[in-house]
């Protein structure tokens, strides 16, 4: 399906993605972007860049994305740890984004299952379409695109409601796993310092204009020039924990703020979550095992420490 866009003569010199923008009403800029980067926009025949300056009378032609990551029975099927009437537990991929950028899917959810880059509000509402009366989809906390591992989602407003307050009482313990550099010589350290956005920076490290951050770290096991640890974050800041290991000097592999080294993807690995359960206080935990790419990373920086000598 092709829809054709011309452009009138106030549109003149307009870069191509504000254009769509504008005329595209109820989307987002990250599904403009998508649309764009996807080769789905074509100006006078030819795939455009973002920045392509129209002229007055030139056509636009626009291929709907293929939108298939969003359909079938059950997309998040093989993803389920636990579900019953109040929560959703899943174990999420590394890769894939928790909602689309912006704020338009909060008031509209449909369009994030518009979005062309799969993300967990669309998958949610294809596969529990009964989420659209519940804030954010159920979404009560998030995991980076990288991450992989538990997350809990809620199924109904007193149980959204329960959970955002537990994680802002930090009465949810998180566990998480992640393959770091170098060989850190203490077993147990509690970094304590404050992480955020230096000015006019976007990326988030130690500073000490941050807000107050707490993680305790565990070494569970060395190898010659990395290690395998146990990071479980007192606070709930974004990105602390990556923030916190580079400021001990162990970043995370594969992280893309604080690492150089190759590595399939950011280590980093949501291994379980406790908390009161919404419906009726019972203490819950849930685990996730670290998925196959994590596991055959570590044996790989094992088996090299070991023919290093």
């Amino acid at each position: 399906m092709e829809k054709i866009l011309h452009v009138p003569p106030d549109g003149e010199g307009l870069r191509l993605d504000r254009f769509l923008a504008q005329n595209l009403p109820g989307v987002s800029r990250s599904f403009v972007a998508d649309l764009i980067r996807g080769g789905l926009a074509r100006v006078a025949g030819k795939s455009a860049q973002a920045d392509r300056k129209l002229q007055a009378g030139e056509e636009v032609r626009l291929r709907e994305a293929a939108r298939g990551w969003s359909s079938g029975k059950d997309p998040l099927k093989g993803w389920i740890i636990h579900e019953d009437a109040s929560i959703l537990v899943l174990d999420k991929p590394s890769g894939l984004l928790m909602h689309p950028l912006g704020v338009s899917w909060l008031n509209r959810p449909e369009l994030a299952a518009q979005e062309a880059t799969p993300n967990l509000a669309g998958l949610l509402l294809a596969a529990r379409p009964e989420l659209r009366r519940v804030p954010r989809l159920g979404i009560v906390h998030r995991l980076d695109r990288g991450t992989s591992g538990v997350l809990v989602v809620a199924k109904t407003a007193k149980a959204s409601s329960a959970l955002t307050e537990a994680f802002e009482r930090r009465a949810v313990s998180k566990i998480y796993r992640a393959i770091v550099r170098g060989r850190p010589s203490e077993k147990v350290t509690r970094v304590e310092a404050p992480v955020g956005r230096r000015s006019r920076r976007r990326r988030i490290t130690v500073t000490p204009f941050g807000r107050p951050a707490q993680t305790e770290i565990r070494v569970l096991e060395r190898g010659r020039d990395a290690a395998l640890v146990e990071a479980r974050p007192q606070t709930g800041r974004t990105h602390q924990i990556r923030a916190h290991l580079a400021h001990a000097g162990h970043p995370v592999a594969g992280d893309p703020d604080f690492d150089k080294a190759p590595a399939p993807r950011l280590m980093l690995h949501s291994y379980g979550l406790a908390f009161s359960h919404p419906r009726g206080g019972k203490a819950v935990r849930f685990n996730a095992r670290a998925p196959a790419d994590f596991i055959d990373f570590w044996r790989k920086l094992r088996a090299a420490a070991r023919r290093a000598g």
